[in-house]
């Protein structure tokens, strides 16, 4: 839906475990992603209050996004928090990758085993 609750063609699904697109207060818990055809998990086109909590991500090149492209303001006010999650084995990057500074995003107690590319950007 968007904001003047309509409903917003997406197109067809773009090969991520699981897309977040203008949500608000969303709980992405106890999850097992790994290998998927693009990213495990997207939260994009102003999304906010999401937490994502004792996930294990692994076997993937990317992981989360977090925000559409850097040219969507909308993402501007968003608010993630990425907790308790493990990742890895074979993770490469966006772990999670924030496309808008300073958006408030929150990444703690998380476990990284190992990285390729990066794994916070």
């Amino acid at each position: 839906m968007d904001p003047e609750q309509q409903v917003l063609p997406l197109g067809h699904g773009d090969g991520d475990a699981i897309r977040v697109v203008t949500a608000s207060k969303i709980w992405i818990d106890h999850n097992t992603l790994y290998e998927c055809q693009d990213g495990l998990l997207d939260v994009t086109r102003g999304s906010t209050d999401v937490t994502i909590s004792n996930n294990w991500f692994r076997e993937q090149d990317k992981v989360i996004l977090l925000g559409h492209d850097d040219g969507y303001l909308r993402d501007k006010n968003m608010k993630v928090t990425v907790v308790y999650n493990h990742f890895g084995p074979n993770c490469n990057q966006r772990m999670p990758r924030i496309r808008h500074a300073p958006a408030p995003a929150h990444a703690a107690n998380n476990l990284y085993q190992g990285w390729m590319q990066y794994a916070i950007g």
